[in-house]
């Protein structure tokens, strides 16, 4: 069974057409970056407010769970590959409540990976039971130490690791495409990237002739956007109080975005603090 993804491939402009047992095998990116379909499409997320990388990042996962939802949920490769990753990450489950009639997807979905762990936990508390032999009691650790493992060790949610793909290929274009007059023009009229894909640029491609271009540009708009913050800050004073307001009004939302990303993009560090 063949269905298409927005992504280059070598011989076809517009598609990229993935063959095999799954949803979320073998997406590849060609190392040539050209225009493709993504050179279009983050120049229209120049147009919308916000980090257009991280506005490509909710876009491609939605897109992602909306083809799942319609065409996949029966397919055993996909079903593996949920197995294994036990379901999608709390992003990207949450996002599939938005997707119109994703509701039987996720009962189905959903009911095989929970049946999986009432099994496992069933094992477990059968092999608790009442005894305190020893025969027991290593039965009992045998059982929780793999429930345990199947969480610790699960694979990474496949909607995360399709959409890093082509968010590592969007930065990418990026730096490819920031010396070319229309493409610069566009990203100039943005908000710019956020600090956190910014970092992320820099550690991915840090020798990239086009890098030191893109950071001078990103300064000039942090730049101005901190001028706007002092200029809130200013303006709550109330010796000032009584000046118009200007575009520095939401700036204090803004510079949250820019800090930190979009909402949910970069998740929450809760897990990495244990």
């Amino acid at each position: 069974m063949k269905f298409a993804l927005n992504v280059p491939v070598k011989g076809n402009d517009n598609f990229y057409w993935v063959t095999g047992r799954s949803f979320f095998l073998d997406i590849q990116m060609e190392k040539r970056r050209g225009r493709w379909i993504d050179y279009f499409d983050l120049k229209d997320a120049f147009k919308i407010p916000g980090c257009p990388l991280c506005n490509r990042v909710k876009e491609l996962s939605y897109k992602f769970l909306d083809n799942l939802y319609y065409e996949r949920v029966l397919d055993g490769g996909t079903r593996v590959d949920l197995v294994k990753a036990k379901g999608f990450c709390n992003w990207h489950v949450w996002m599939s409540t938005e997707i119109r009639h994703s509701d039987s997807g996720i009962a189905i979905i959903y009911k095989q990976l929970l049946d999986i762990e009432i099994e496992k936990l069933s094992k477990w508390t059968r092999a608790r039971g009442p005894s305190d032999t020893k025969l027991k009691l290593k039965t009992w650790k045998k059982f929780l130490d793999a429930i345990l493992s199947s969480w610790t060790n699960k694979a990474s949610c496949p909607i995360c690791e399709a959409v890093q793909e082509h968010e590592r290929f969007d930065e990418g274009v990026l730096l490819d495409f920031i010396d070319e007059e229309e493409f610069s023009q566009e990203f100039e009229k943005s908000s710019g990237i956020c600090i956190r894909h910014l970092v992320r640029i820099m550690e991915t491609f840090g020798e990239h002739p086009s890098l030191p271009w893109l950071i001078e540009r990103q300064l000039q708009k942090y730049k101005s956007l901190s001028y706007e913050l002092g200029e809130y800050e200013r303006k709550l004073d109330y010796r000032f109080s009584k000046e118009p307001k200007g575009s520095e009004v939401d700036s204090w939302k803004r510079v949250i975005e820019q800090f930190a990303g979009k909402r949910e993009v970069f998740g929450n560090e809760m897990n990495h603090i244990r």
